[in-house]
């Protein structure tokens, strides 16, 4: 399949699963997965058709950013691209992870001092900060990936200029707009949506981890799906059962609730 291809199959893979009882089977799945990786705190959530999203407001940007990242990679013909973008914009990207940090630190800070922190949080913002800072983790993991798994990567960069970066900065405010309006048709699209970024997310650390460690490059053309990808898609469903099972055997002993992806 041609990577031109790919936002048209996951596009018709999304309108399916808005339709029950697929759809309600989809939402389950991502509450499980999204319980591997987030708080799912009510009130740092977004809500659609009277259901909380599986992960909370910045968990959701943060991982349907990493989607949007990928993505356009995916339309710029860029997923095999191996260097990082040029220092400007590079720059731009690290400042997006310290403004999710700084915008978490102010959350943070509400919810452990009685006083009122710099500014008042809300969902919309973690959204927005984490969205940023999901599509600025994909343009810079995928080229680490890249480089230490193939034989002959792709020598651009993941992003060319600032007007490239316009690009990605469009794709993000869309799909900022579109769930923040939490409208009810995009529960479905949404929760599937933030479950497979998790698990893109981790596969992709996880292939980029297992290409560095075998350094055993991979040449473009023998087919079938890299080894250092089926590694980190290993990894990143073995993390995600040791994540889970610690943290619902950790809140059992000291009363926190536990995930119920049926009963919500």
């Amino acid at each position: 399949m041609r990577v031109r291809r790919w936002p048209f199959v996951a596009l018709a893979a999304v309108l399916l699963l808005t339709l029950p009882p697929a759809g309600d089977a989809t939402l389950a799945l991502a509450r499980i997965l999204g319980y591997t990786v987030c708080h799912q705190l009510p009130e740092h959530s977004l809500s659609m058709a009277g259901q909380q999203l599986p992960l909370c407001a910045r968990c959701t940007g943060l991982y349907i950013g990493f989607l949007v990242g990928l993505l356009g990679m995916a339309i710029q013909g860029k997923l095999r691209a191996s260097q990082l973008p040029p220092s400007t914009v590079t720059g731009l990207l690290l400042a997006a992870f310290a403004a999710m940090a700084a915008d978490g630190f102010n959350s943070l800070l509400g919810f452990l001092s009685d006083a009122p922190p710099p500014y008042e949080p809300s969902n919309l913002l973690r959204l927005i900060t984490g969205t940023a800072a999901g599509a600025s983790l994909a343009l810079l993991l995928l080229p680490l990936l890249n480089e230490s798994m193939w034989a002959k990567p792709d020598r651009s960069p993941s992003v060319d200029d600032l007007g490239d970066l316009a690009g990605y900065t469009i794709l993000a405010a869309l799909a900022v707009a579109l769930v923040g309006s939490e409208h009810p048709a995009l529960l479905y699209p949404t929760a599937l949506a933030s479950a497979l970024g998790v698990l893109a997310a981790l596969s992709t650390a996880g292939a980029a981890l297992a290409a560095t460690l075998s350094r055993r490059k991979v040449q473009a053309g023998n087919g079938g799906v890299p080894r250092p990808v089926l590694a980190g898609l290993a990894l990143a469903v073995i993390s995600m059962a040791l994540l889970g099972g610690a943290r619902a055997y950790f809140s059992l002993p000291l009363g926190l609730a536990v995930v119920s992806a049926v009963a919500r």
